[in-house]
């Protein structure tokens, strides 16, 4: 099952049937389980894939699998498909008795699955309470629920705060290491058309982008760790109000390519009216980014052409 299990359940009053199409229609999962604060939308293509759009944006954010309606179905995380989500759907009490697990998570060190429980588990709790009053006509209890956390895309413990995405790329650690590091690289996938710079890859050293006006540096990152090609860790330098956010990079071997993991830290700093959109939104932003990544390093069309 992997290092991460975590399961909650409630029941509501209605047959599977009309629960059912409130978990797998994307028109009825919408009214539920977005946040209205992103202003996004949902749509589900044939193969079961379902899109989050934001803004001109559109994200690829899970996919139903195994679907045995009305009684279950599995919901896998995109693109690293690490986490798995089951629903279970059973008749009780004139009703419908729904349990939902968390599961998955094999690359997860322990640190990383026990950091995703509260999260999470607060995360569906919200969204089963807003199921159930989706489905019974009742005014939504909570308009906002995270759906980082209900991904299983938050770390969090008492001193730190943390969005953490992954994702597996047909490719050497030293491959993805020089994609990553290399400013000319990081122009193809994160940025096309703005030009990259750096000062070395050493700590202390920065990377940046150029203005092309000026020549100045903008968004600066300075290394703070440079363990090739194992480990990269980088701080940002805001401008006030913002906030110092440190980035981890982390690679690792895996069935003949690499899998990165994207640790961004730092919002136990922010003002709380501010962080939760702020982690919701970096949450969808770090995955699609990690997609435009592999696939600039895999040779194919990149999905976000446009950068970030």
């Amino acid at each position: 099952m992997g290092n991460l299990e975590l399961e909650r359940g409630t029941w509501i009053a209605a047959p599977r049937e009309r629960v059912w199409q409130a978990i797998t229609d994307p028109e009825q999962l919408q009214q539920w389980f977005l946040p209205p604060a992103l202003g996004a939308s949902m749509t589900r293509d044939a193969g079961g894939t379902l899109s989050v759009g934001l803004g001109p944006m559109k994200a690829n954010v899970a996919v139903l699998e195994a679907m045995e309606p009305p009684t279950q179905v599995t919901m896998l995380g995109l693109p690293d498909r690490l986490i798995a989500i089951t629903y279970t759907l059973e008749e009780e009490n004139g009703g419908t008795r729904v349990r939902v697990v968390l599961h998955g998570g094999d690359s997860l060190s322990g640190d990383a699955a026990r950091e995703r429980l509260a999260p999470s588990g607060e995360a569906w709790e919200m969204a089963l309470a807003n199921l159930k009053a989706y489905v019974e006509g009742q005014e939504l209890p909570y308009p906002y629920a995270s759906q980082a956390a209900i991904y299983g895309y938050r770390r969090e413990t008492k001193e730190k705060f943390s969005i953490e995405r992954s994702i597996w790329i047909a490719a050497p650690r030293e491959r993805v290491w020089q994609a990553i590091t290399d400013p000319d690289q990081i122009d193809k996938w994160f940025s096309p058309g703005t030009k990259w710079g750096g000062t070395g890859l050493e700590v202390g050293g920065r990377m940046f982008v150029l203005d092309p006006e000026t020549g100045a540096e903008m968004y600066t990152q300075v290394i703070e760790a440079v363990e090739p090609p194992h480990r990269l860790v980088t701080s940002s330098v805001p401008e006030p109000p913002e906030t110092v956010h440190v980035t981890t990079w982390r690679l690792e071997e895996e069935n003949g390519g690499t899998r990165l993991v994207l640790t961004h830290s730092g919002y136990e700093l922010e003002p709380v009216e501010t962080r939760a959109i702020n982690m919701e939104q970096n949450a969808f932003g770090f995955g699609m980014m990690l997609e435009n990544l592999a696939a600039s390093i895999e040779g194919k069309e990149l999905p976000f052409p446009q950068g970030f």
